[in-house]
């Protein structure tokens, strides 16, 4: 597996290097057709999803070993190599670490992500998130964002760019040119912004800016128009003017430039596969990610440039980029210091217990609870156990009740000396809105309010769902469910710990 000289490889082959299929480990034949496709096809990489740690690594070992040039393997990572794969660590989302506003906590945690990347073999993470999440209402980026000063992302995102590129491992800032004032899913369908170039450059531009300026080496454009900058209204992934003019021009990017996925909406809706990666590369970017069809994807492309709707010297350019990308930092020198497992974990407590956010109240008055279960993604175990147990243990009793989304219940007038805990479970993931109460929880939360016993309302996921609830007595805030995160939120309910984080978005 070496770098060849980019002026050795036939068409198919420099194709081949600028699509980057998926690797799906929950697929039995995702193997076999990724070996197919490497030796047919010399694909230049692979986006990874789901397996354990040890079949990612021998699958990546296995696949760099045949394949005529170096690999990229890639995965979103945002939250660190468990969010994709079983057996590894898994973080909280990304406003955690807002919250805790600590630039040199955020290093750490990307150093040990990309120590545990690089261990199963993978070399490029698709983050940090580098989106301001100015909307209260994005449903797709939301607690993924830092937080929604530009300035406050712009610190955390190239902190977190240094700790992984100092491990050798590729980040990649995305979602160029700003995905945080949106109020739909772009897996879904296509987001419209309605801001000036003016208005960009004044927030959602600035984390990338000083991601450039800090030497990421990737970026990854948005399937989001920008009809103010592009008249045409189309994605950003397949705009000129968004990705040659704002982003290379005048940004003075000279990165990989990565399209998102392919396999959402936005892009999908568009027109076929194939021509949606020609307009693409024509726009500027390098590397199309995560095709549905790659084979007749390449095999289309390969087309296009014998017929000269795709330019080889254009063609030829981008593939010296990535080839030289890749002798830079694709190296088989294994880590000196290689990455601790518990130091992965003691790294998650503390990112727990110093991200929790103390809006209003404190320490818990009463002995005796009861916690009503509101979660608006449905999980079908028991969300709150961490949390119950971890109060029980400290002989706090409880009694406690689930409801579901459409469930209507008044809630019966408590004693005075009994709590009620209103947990709130809300989660980001494509395709799914989990940001926000259903009209039935909002009732039960307006009902409990107006109750005259001790009334305690967490929010573990997006902090905006606290907003019209200011009666409660005691109002808590963390970003994920995870247990590390419910028992930092109980500690301080116990009086065991202090709230330390800020919140990072205003309500």
């Amino acid at each position: 597996m070496d770098n060849p000289n980019p002026n050795e490889l036939t068409i198919p082959q420099k194709i081949g290097q600028i699509v980057m299929p998926r690797l799906n480990f929950n697929n039995p034949d995702a193997l076999p057709y990724a070996k197919d496709i490497v030796q047919k096809f010399h694909v230049g990489g692979f986006i990874i999803f789901g397996g354990d740690r040890k079949q990612v690594k021998r699958a990546t070992e296995e696949l760099q070993s045949i394949s005529l040039t170096p690999l990229f393997f890639s995965c979103d990572a945002e939250r660190g190599a468990g969010q994709i794969m079983s057996g590894a660590t898994r973080f909280p989302f990304t406003m955690s670490l807002g919250a805790t506003g600590d630039e040199e906590l955020v290093y750490r945690q990307a150093r040990f992500i990309a120590e545990e990347l690089k261990e199963c073999g993978l070399n490029l993470v698709f983050a940090p998130v580098m989106d301001v999440n100015t909307n209260p209402e994005n449903p797709i980026i939301n607690i993924r964002s830092y937080g929604d000063d530009p300035s406050l992302v712009s610190r955390l995102g190239t902190a977190f760019i240094k700790g992984c590129q100092d491990r050798g491992v590729l980040a990649c800032a995305k979602h160029f040119p700003g995905h945080g004032r949106v109020a739909i899913d772009s897996h879904v369908t296509l987001p419209q912004l309605a801001q000036s170039r003016e208005n960009l450059y004044t927030c959602d531009i600035i984390p990338f800016k000083r991601a450039i300026e800090g030497g990421v080496a990737s970026i990854m454009v948005a399937h989001i128009a920008v009809p103010k900058i592009d008249p045409k209204g189309v994605p950003a992934t397949i705009s000129r003017e968004i990705i040659q003019g704002l982003l290379i021009n005048d940004l003075g990017f000279k990165g990989l430039v990565i399209t998102d996925s392919f396999y959402m909406g936005a892009i999908a809706n568009l027109g076929t596969e194939e021509d949606m990666a020609r307009l693409s590369i024509l726009s500027g970017c390098d590397i199309i990610l995560d095709p549905k069809e790659p084979v007749r994807t390449m095999k289309r492309l390969s087309e296009m440039v014998k017929s000269r709707e795709l330019s080889e010297s254009l063609l030829d350019s981008t593939v010296e980029k990535i080839v030289a990308t890749k002798r830079q930092w694709l190296s088989n020198q294994p880590l000196k210091n290689p990455f601790d497992e518990t130091y992965g974990r003691a790294l998650l407590t503390e990112i727990a217990h110093r991200s929790v956010c103390l809006l209003k109240g404190g320490r818990l008055k009463s002995k005796n609870v009861t916690v009503y279960i509101l979660d608006v993604t449905q999980a079908e175990e028991d969300v709150s156990e961490s949390f119950v147990d971890h109060l029980s243990e400290s002989g706090i009793g409880i009694e406690k009740r689930s409801f579901t989304l459409s469930e209507t219940f008044l809630p019966q007038s408590e004693n005075n000396d009994r709590t009620i805990i209103c947990l709130v479970y809300t989660s980001v993931a494509a395709w799914k809105g989990h940001t926000e109460l259903s009209e039935s929880f909002k009732e039960l939360l307006r009902q409990v309010n107006k109750l005259k016993c001790e009334r305690v309302l967490i929010s573990f996921g997006s902090p905006y769902i606290v907003r019209d609830f200011e009666n409660f007595d005691t109002i808590l805030c963390a970003f994920d469910r995870l247990d590390a995160c419910q028992c930092a939120v109980a500690d301080v309910l116990l009086g065991r710990g202090e709230a330390q984080g800020k919140l990072p978005v205003r309500l």
